[in-house]
Order: C-alpha cells, then structure tokens, then sequence
C-alpha cells in the first residue's frame, strides 16, 4: 500500500533527466518498439497542443470542502490503461461493457482521452482543481473527440451517471475523501444499468477492501500497482 502524499509537486517530471530515466526504463522493460510506439504518442500530442505535463496542484484553485485532501498530478499513459483493461478483463472473464468511463481526479484530462481512444461510448472526468479541468476542456477541444467531458467538481458530492460502467482512481484522493466517494456509489447501486467495475491504481488506502470485494491485486514490473473490484 502506499503512503498518500497530500497535494504533492511532482512537476520534478517534466524535466529531461526525469524523461530520460523514463526512456531507458521503458527500454528495459518494454523494448525498443513500444517505446518507440510511446514516444510516438506523445510527439502526436506535443504537436496537436495537448498538455499532459505534471505540476503542484497545492496552490490551485480547488473546490469544495476537501481541498487538503488530493494528491499529486500524474497522468494516465495510454499503454498503461489499455493495460489496465485487458487486465480487468481477464479478471471478470469477459469484456468491459464500454458505456461509460468515470475517471476521478482526472487532471488535465489524458485517462479519459485516452479511455474514448480505446472504445468507450462516453468518457467524464471529475477534477477539483479549476486550472487543470480548464487545461483538460482545452486539451479535449484539440483532440477533437465527442462525448468526453471534464467537470469541475468535488468528487465527494458529484452523482455518477446510472449507465456508469468502469470508474477509475489513480490514487486520487485520501480516505477521508474515497471513503465519502465509496459511500455515495454504494447509495447508488439500486439505480446503475451495468455491473459496475472499479480500477484502483497505486491505492494508498483500504477503504475500498473495507467496503467491496476484491476481485484482483495485480503487481507491474513498473512498480504500479492495480485492484480490481465490483459494486
């Protein structure tokens, strides 16, 4: 489990020794074509004007009655979610229904871009902060792609869609806040259309073991962690 680290600055990320450590790595543990492949995807983003780059949310302008409660920026990669739904899939045995995807603490907006890419219907993202839900509207419109949305919310009063199908955390919050988010899905349950799947990557609380099942505990060679549950 790892430790929740409260409005952390990992803008320490976009600095080119920080790529370049993260070029080799992928070699390492990828190979040359998939890295290749990546670094590919994030020129085609570069040049369409996409802005996926980390930064300290502390002094943003964050709503709602949590604010002290987020952690770091880190964006999604597209590899890793695609990963991350295979995997899910694996796990239930059948594929995703890909009706709605919900990406909590979604930033400036890459898991939600990313999650359309890979055939969802409709992909929302939840974001506390102001600037980056701005940046995720804007990086959206450059993309060009329909039905994906950014919302500046609190996660802890937001209601999710009833044909809600996967949500995901990227250890968005602490659990004072996941705890509330939990409680709100669990008071919904009645009413979602789609068994309802949760991806929950580099957890840093128990709150979700507490008040689900686990159906799976997957360790990458990255160093990320997923856990896959149902509500």
């Amino acid at each position: 489990m790892r430790a929740t680290h409260i409005n952390a600055d990992m803008s320490h990320q976009n600095s080119g020794m920080y790529q370049l450590g993260e070029f080799f790595n992928s070699l390492k543990e990828n190979g040359l074509f998939s890295t290749i492949k990546k670094i590919g995807q994030r020129l085609n983003y570069k040049l369409k004007g996409v802005d996926f780059t980390t930064q300290n949310i502390y002094d943003l302008t964050r709503t709602g009655e949590y604010t002290d409660h987020g952690t770091a920026l880190v964006s999604t990669s597209k590899d890793f979610l695609k990963k991350l739904i295979s995997d899910l899939e694996d796990t239930i045995d059948k594929g995703v229904n890909k009706e709605v995807f919900i990406d909590y603490g979604s930033g400036k907006g890459a898991a939600i871009i990313h999650a359309k890419k890979l055939g969802f219907r409709q992909t929302i993202g939840v974001e506390f902060a102001k600037e980056l839900n701005d940046i995720a509207v804007k990086n959206i419109e450059k993309m060009n792609l329909l039905n994906v949305e950014s919302i500046y919310a609190d996660a802890t009063t937001y209601q999710v869609p009833n044909n809600v199908s996967v949500i995901y955390f990227f250890n968005p919050f602490d659990k004072v806040v996941m705890e509330k988010v939990i409680d709100n899905l669990l008071q919904q349950k009645e009413n979602f259309l789609n068994d309802v799947y949760i991806i929950y990557a580099n957890a840093s609380c128990t709150v979700l073991d507490e008040k689900l099942k686990l159906l799976k505990h997957i360790n990458y060679k990255s160093g990320a962690t997923a856990d896959f549950y149902k509500i």
